[in-house]
């Protein structure tokens, strides 16, 4: 039986809404498929191995989690860089998609260094942008939903955007595009859980990592799943 591999990177700083759903929901859904998927949680002075795992998670943390998890993280540089280039699977949701880009310019205009393996910018902003999102990816029929509660912005995005903007705000407020797609690297700002979420987005990406192993996908219809999912956006915009 195939194995995949999930590394849940800083597991225990970076999941202040409950993001690790986001990592259960994707071990279920390949699990569906018949693929064995182990889950190694990491975090800071770990020694990580990119060349191991097969798919990496961050999910959204505080500011001083954030802070921790980019000081470990920057040593990875050249293997993170490498990973993506090479078709790694990034899934990456809230704050920690800021960690990808080339710096972070907090209120006093103090600018953090990051990663540098993607071309945008964050910045954070005086005011906190919180709600409910409707997105729309150009690869599926049905809409992405979300939540955001953020104080950063991504600025100067020179990548491919993941979604556009139904209902909500993108990289920055009255932008018409948000999160980063760049080969298998998928960054968003939505909370969620995203993938419990959005039962089609979750399918989406199961495809695609089972198309770089070369597996096929078999179809699963969950029906509870797509009811929760079509009841959300019934009772979101019925208000």
């Amino acid at each position: 039986m195939k194995e995949i591999k999930i590394a849940h990177l800083y597991y225990d700083l970076m999941n202040l809404y409950g993001e690790n759903g986001n990592v259960k929901v994707l071990k279920k859904h390949l699990e569906r498929q018949g693929i064995n998927t182990k889950i190694s949680e990491l975090t800071i002075d770990d020694n990580i191995d990119f060349n191991k795992y097969d798919i990496f998670y961050i999910g959204s943390g505080n500011t001083e989690a954030f802070n921790l998890s980019l000081i470990d993280i920057l040593k990875y540089k050249n293997e993170i860089k490498n990973a993506i280039d090479n078709n790694k699977f990034f899934i990456v949701t809230g704050n920690a998609i800021n960690l990808f880009g080339k710096y972070y310019l907090d209120l006093n205009d103090d600018e953090k260094c990051c990663l540098d393996v993607l071309d945008f910018d964050s910045k954070e902003i005086d005011f906190r942008i919180v709600g409910e999102q409707f997105f729309q990816n150009s690869k599926l029929k049905n809409e992405i939903i979300g939540f955001q509660n953020r104080d950063t912005v991504l600025k100067n995005v020179n990548e491919k955007n993941l979604f556009n903007v139904n209902i909500g705000t993108g990289y920055v407020p009255k932008s018409n595009f948000e999160g980063i797609w760049k080969k298998n690297f998928y960054g968003t700002y939505l909370l969620g859980p995203v993938l419990a979420r959005n039962p089609h987005f979750t399918e989406f990406l199961v495809k695609n990592i089972l198309k770089e192993h070369n597996l096929e996908y078999k179809k699963v219809h969950d029906k509870f799943e797509t009811k929760a999912y079509q009841e959300y956006i019934k009772n979101v915009k019925e208000k």
